[in-house]
């Protein structure tokens, strides 16, 4: 099977026909200003990194010059009498030399629905070849928009999730949503602790709160805090006197939930992610947490060239062939904080990819919050708040609603 392609600047429309009939060969139509050598690059890089065996061709016609893109268009049928026309993402006049070509040679003519994977048969069809369920990972993805996701601690801290871990991200999280307010301010204590103070291999930090108090103007742990994470033995020999501060982290993965305001929100929406993931299998295909993305995808020896560009996802997930990009706020959202989600989301997922923001509160102004909530619609981002008041159940529901 030849599967004709109109190149549209969308690059998931260029490539989820094919992820469903899986064809021997895709020739790409398309003009030159859209059909760019870095975009061809991109699916190739893409087609490499699934283990695709699919040749590719690209054949650039004339925007305004009909003529030349029927001709075009005819030649391809002439070589390739197996081919089937994917009017997916086609614009102008390709689309009206596709449908008199195929009204004059019985071309079948198909066109996929990217958000359902619905194939419409629109025209000569007759029976089709068998179809896949057309799914791409978020390495994919990202590949696919001329980015490449970067290994990093955060992923591969998480990716060993164990059922212990999961009940010590529940029990942070209910510390914190107690709170929200004074457990950030005590996060970013427990961060510049280790600045001001030394932590070594086993998690230890020890600090001289006169030194401290004296550089950074501020107060000592907040009591109630530590004596709910000794209850939960997240913190251990924990030891205060004559202003010298001294503790444990139980792990490494729990030093990391609680060492800036913000990561546990993250951690506890993944594991609520993956959670509905092993319940109803299929519901998500890949959730991944502090996805590290570079932005032009290029690498020398194996490392990130110098002075490249990247952003960190506080959560994506994968569901067929539409990213969601998860931002996680467990404060106030600012409006940089929505153009930086648009930003990403734009890049590396196109105009189907799905944006979300998990929120504990938007702003505590009035007039604030109706900005960046009429702001962020604007930008097609769903706002999901007040998690903090929400059980776990009810957070569940709403994601299973929305985050689909």
């Amino acid at each position: 099977m030849t599967l004709v392609e109109l190149f549209d600047i969308c690059q998931i429309e260029n490539i989820i026909t094919g992820l469903k009939f899986l064809p021997d060969k895709i020739i790409f139509v398309g003009y030159k200003t859209v059909m760019t050598k870095k975009r061809q690059s991109d699916l190739r890089r893409f087609a490499k990194l699934r283990g695709m065996r699919t040749v590719m061709e690209y054949e650039v016609v004339s925007r305004y010059d009909y003529g030349d893109i029927f001709r075009k268009l005819q030649e391809i049928v002439d070589s390739n009498t197996d081919c089937i026309f994917d009017l997916t993402g086609g614009k102008e006049l390709v689309l009206v030399a596709m449908g008199e070509i195929s009204a004059m040679r019985s071309v079948p003519m198909l066109q996929v629905n990217i958000r359902t994977g619905e194939v419409t048969a629109v025209k000569n069809c007759g029976k089709l070849p068998p179809q896949h369920r057309a799914v791409m990972s978020i390495a994919e993805t990202v590949a696919l928009n001329g980015g490449a996701v970067i290994d990093n601690d955060t992923q591969s801290a998480y990716r060993r999730m164990d059922g212990e871990f999961k009940r010590d991200i529940e029990n942070l999280w209910e510390i914190c949503r107690k709170n929200c307010g004074l457990w950030n301010r005590q996060s970013n204590l427990f961060g510049s602790f280790e600045r001001f103070g030394s932590i070594d291999e086993n998690f230890t930090v020890r600090v001289n709160l006169t030194h401290y108090k004296a550089l950074k103007n501020e107060a000592a742990p907040d009591t109630g805090i530590i004596k709910s994470l000794l209850k939960f033995g997240l913190l251990c020999d924990y030891s205060l006197k004559d202003g010298r501060l001294s503790f444990r982290y139980k792990n490494r993965r729990v030093r990391n939930c609680m060492v800036k305001a913000g990561n546990i929100l993250e951690a506890y929406i993944y594991i609520l992610a993956l959670e509905i993931a092993e319940e109803t299998p299929g519901f998500y295909d890949e959730i991944a947490m502090g996805v590290l993305v570079d932005w032009d995808g290029l690498f020398k020896g194996g490392g990130m060239l110098s002075g490249d560009t990247t952003n960190e996802i506080d959560i994506m997930i994968m569901r067929n062939a539409i990213p969601f990009f998860i931002s996680c706020k467990n404060g106030e959202i600012k409006k940089e904080a929505l153009y930086e989600l648009d930003t990403i989301a734009n890049k590396f997922g196109g105009e189907y990819s799905r944006r979300f923001v998990f929120a504990t509160y938007v702003s505590s102004d009035t007039e604030s919050r109706k900005y960046i909530l009429q702001r962020a619609k604007d930008m097609k981002i769903e706002v999901i708040e007040d998690l903090h008041r929400m059980e776990k159940n009810e957070i569940v529901a709403a994601m299973r609603k929305r985050v689909r």
